[in-house]
């Protein structure tokens, strides 16, 4: 852990947002140490890494990377949380427990079915083993559900998750994607809030990061339905198997699609 924080620290030491297009469909939102800088293609909503440059262009803001930058706030569930199409997003929050659900993932690693993956650092440090497995995903786009997950057993939700007195959502942010470069992993533009707890100050914050922040429509660990215009929410980490049974229940039924191209 010390090792993998001396890389971030060396590799990354200016590691910056920014918010340029350098040509009608490509946004910069990342510069990596004036080497490299970390993009986003505003028709696809995919992300990609290369080299720095300082050109900058008009961008298309009829693209729906923009139109899905703007939401309103909302203190639980903001952001989107229907789809064109049935979307599977997993979330990996620090969790005490060991392991992981492997029957979840073997299986969509198996099936190559397609999900996003809103991890934290604290779970992927904590669980090296299950993280290396889950890297095996041939579609799998890796989401940003911040870097250390705050929260406070029995605190209004107020005060709780992202809306902690002190916390450094910013820093959180920028930490989490530091460590999927650091792990050679490519961080897409989705962020899911903890606990999907936000307010008006914390979504300008992910705004100006250039995040989509997902909510959800089909928690199913809460007892809400799979629909065909359904962002699907379960946990992997073994926090909610519930929703892990209901969803390894259902999945033969419905067909899938990655979130990039069913926004």
């Amino acid at each position: 852990m010390r090792f993998l924080f001396l890389i971030l620290t060396i590799l990354y030491a200016k590691y910056e947002p920014v918010f340029y297009c350098i040509d009608k469909h490509r946004l910069a939102l990342r510069n990596i140490d004036d080497l490299r800088l970390l993009i986003v293609n505003t028709k696809t909503l995919k992300t990609s890494i290369i080299p720095y440059t300082s050109q900058k262009c008009k961008c298309n803001f009829n693209d729906k990377y923009f139109k899905l930058l703007k939401t309103s706030p909302k203190l639980q569930n903001a952001g989107v949380k229907e789809a064109k199409k049935i979307v599977l997003t997993i979330d990996m929050c620090p969790s005490h427990k060991k392991g992981f659900d492997k029957k979840l993932f073997s299986y969509l690693i198996k099936n190559d079915i397609p999900f996003c993956l809103f991890l934290t650092k604290r779970w992927a440090i904590k669980h090296k083993k299950e993280f290396n497995y889950i890297k095996k995903a041939k579609f799998i786009t890796w989401g940003n559900h911040t870097a250390t997950h705050p929260y406070t057993p029995h605190a209004p939700l107020n005060k709780n998750f992202a809306l902690t007195p002190g916390y450094d959502l910013k820093k959180d942010v920028l930490e989490m994607e530091k460590f999927y470069l650091a792990n050679g992993i490519t961080p897409s533009v989705f962020f899911r809030f903890p606990g999907l707890v936000s307010d008006e100050k914390t979504l300008k914050i992910i705004k100006d990061l250039g995040l989509i922040v997902i909510g959800s429509n089909a928690w199913l660990a809460k007892g809400e339905k799979i629909k065909d215009n359904s962002i699907i929410l379960v946990h992997g980490n073994k926090n909610e198997e519930k929703g892990v049974r209901l969803l390894l229940k259902e999945i033969k039924k419905i067909k899938i699609t990655p979130i990039n191209s069913s926004l």
